[in-house]
């Protein structure tokens, strides 16, 4: 009898697996060679061996600066990262060094040193530095944790070549996730001897398919919301397939199943779901048409002061904006937009506040409204100075500030680009100008080719 895998066991097959690796103490790079489903989870494992939790004796730390392909840079980046795990934090919860010192754990106090040159090598001098002031930990090693590359940046196997061939000192290991059907990292075979390969055989899709179908079913005796639930999941298989057909098919059901649960609530998230089901694939007018009514109705439900119409309603609007950016509709576009960084200050969704006015002072600047396009983009720096640190360094927050610092250029004059440059610097740190042109924020100050068929 088969029994379907479930999340937990699939968890121990990825801790089962790194066992074996850690016990082979000839590799220096531990690449995870696994399909994107598996990213996640790999993820969560390599993070609880972060916490004191984890099981393995190594010290895991991460790295999130973005790869360059300009090694000098993005080195910098990195020793400016570590520099930043010792400044001053508010949260108490993301200070680890802060943790130390009150846990009694350090036997005197630690500073790096800060005249080293901004190399991965500084770094790891520094850590082995940092751990022989740990009590327990002298002899200890240290597992730095690369997360995967994205399918749009460049091969990083040649900088982790580098490493390898300038040699990792003792202590010192790597880890990192690359992503099969769109490899990121190709190692020379002269090093493969250094390399440990993780290929885990995981099932994660069945895993969570099978943990969703907990409590379904088809009988009518069944919960509704179950039911509802495992639908939600058949309208997105769908999308994969770009089966117009099947597709209306499985969101028939699905609307017929958000009627039977009753009320506005269960209805608008069935509209919201169609919406976003036939812009997967393509389907604009359906996916408009449904938005249309999710956005009508999760407005009444906000007005009522529901708490299901915000979520909903943001949501939509993302999705009728951008069926209209589509289909070069800028004005009405910029309009929902501007709705929802407005709606979004009401509620202090600073990430909402950031989107509203990043995208449409982006869509000002491809009408050649240079100052308002600006404008907006400051709007959205405004916005997401209220994210966390770290989250402002890996999200949109930085082509915000990448097109902020484009129109600046162009439309304002020496004096006001200098204060942008102090603000980013305070928002995004010391290496701000390396984030902002780092893999991809190229595209952030990208302009659409126009026709002479826009008559908006």
């Amino acid at each position: 009898m088969t029994t379907s895998p479930t999340i937990g066991q699939e968890f121990y097959k990825i801790r089962d697996t790194w066992a074996t690796a850690d016990a082979d103490h000839s590799w220096k790079l531990a690449i995870w060679q696994v399909q994107y489903a598996d990213v996640e989870i790999i993820d969560k494992f390599l993070e609880t061996e972060r916490t004191a939790i984890g099981v393995f004796p190594e010290i895991f730390f991460r790295f999130d600066s973005p790869y360059q392909e300009d090694y000098a840079a993005y080195e910098q980046a990195l020793w400016q990262e570590y520099l930043a795990w010792f400044e001053p934090i508010k949260r108490a919860e993301y200070d680890v060094y802060g943790a130390l010192k009150k846990d009694g754990l350090l036997k005197s106090d630690y500073e790096p040193d800060r005249q080293l040159p901004p190399t991965v090598q500084s770094i790891w001098k520094e850590l082995r530095r940092l751990m022989s002031h740990i009590h327990g930990l002298e002899d200890t090693g240290c597992c730095i944790y690369f997360p995967p590359l994205r399918p749009d940046q460049a091969d990083a196997g040649p900088w982790y070549t580098d490493m390898l061939k300038k040699g990792m000192p003792p202590g010192i290991r790597l880890v990192t996730i690359d992503i099969t059907n769109h490899s990121r990292i190709t190692i020379p075979k002269i090093y493969v001897p250094q390399v440990k390969l993780l290929q885990p055989a995981l099932n994660m899709v069945a895993a969570i398919n099978n943990d969703m179908d907990k409590g379904g079913g088809n009988s009518d005796t069944i919960s509704i919301d179950a039911r509802f639930r495992k639908q939600i999941r058949k309208v997105m298989d769908c999308t994969t397939q770009s089966d117009t057909s099947l597709l209306d098919t499985e969101i028939t059901t699905l609307l017929q199943l958000s009627k039977k649960m009753g009320g506005d609530p269960h209805l608008v998230a069935g509209w919201m779901i169609a919406a976003q089901a036939y812009f997967m694939i393509r389907e604009s007018d359906k996916s408009a048409g449904y938005a249309d009514k999710a956005i009508r109705l999760s407005r009444e439900l906000m007005d009522k002061q529901d708490p299901a119409g915000y979520p909903t309603w943001k949501s939509c609007i993302m999705i009728r904006a951008a069926i209209l950016v589509g289909k070069k509709k800028r004005k009405q576009a910029i309009a929902l937009y501007e709705a929802l960084a407005l709606e979004a200050v009401k509620r202090g969704d600073a990430f909402m506040i950031m989107e509203g006015y990043r995208l449409s002072g982006h869509l000002y600047y491809e009408l050649g409204q240079m100052n308002i396009a600006f404008e907006n983009e400051l709007l959205a720096i405004s916005g997401g100075s209220y994210l966390e640190l770290e989250v402002r360094r890996q999200s949109t927050f930085l082509h915000a500030a990448a097109m902020a610092v484009h129109l600046c250029e162009k439309v304002r004059g020496p004096e006001d680009l200098r204060v942008l440059q102090d603000s980013l610097q305070e928002l995004l740190g010391a290496d701000w100008a390396t984030l902002l042109q780092s893999e991809g924020m190229e595209h952030a100050t990208a302009r659409r080719k126009s026709t002479l068929f826009e008559f908006n």
